[in-house]
């Protein structure tokens, strides 16, 4: 859960780490910013955080269906992103950033409001803009394109 006035994200059920759980959220809220969570985006965002973080299918599972009630609840940003940024090297949270940028274009399409987004967030997490456009452009890279 979020705690408005503190911008910490405290974990929705104790076994959920906040960290893991303000990660899931934010990529979460990525994954319908085009009003859709197809399954390639929910295969995407599963494979990172269980890769991140070692989790097995049902705890990513567990922690995907506890960022969806947060999400569902308010998405606040600021204290989301501010807690990673706190708790997360540069280089975890460009990978972060990167996870982003797969899963709005996993789907095929690139709409406004994802970019939008993206940047958004990449601010948030304290990415210089160069940095989020070099993240953009590895996973181009990976995709060939």
């Amino acid at each position: 859960m979020l705690t408005g006035r503190t911008s910490e994200v405290q974990p929705a059920q104790q076994q959920h780490d906040p960290l893991r759980l303000a990660t899931a959220a934010v990529l979460l809220d990525i994954a319908y910013a085009d009003g859709k969570f197809s399954p390639v985006e929910d295969g995407h965002m599963a494979s990172f955080l269980s890769e991140r973080f070692a989790l097995s299918p049902d705890d990513t599972r567990e922690l995907v269906e506890a960022a969806d009630e947060i999400r569902k609840k308010t998405v606040d940003h600021f204290a989301l992103t501010h807690y990673i940024r706190k708790n997360s090297p540069l280089a975890e949270r460009i990978e972060i950033v990167k996870a982003m940028w797969r899963l709005v274009y996993s789907d095929g399409t690139l709409t406004g409001s994802e970019t939008y987004l993206v940047r958004k967030l990449a601010d948030l997490l304290g990415l210089e803009h160069h940095v989020m456009i070099e993240a953009k452009s590895a996973v181009l890279r990976e995709r060939g394109e």
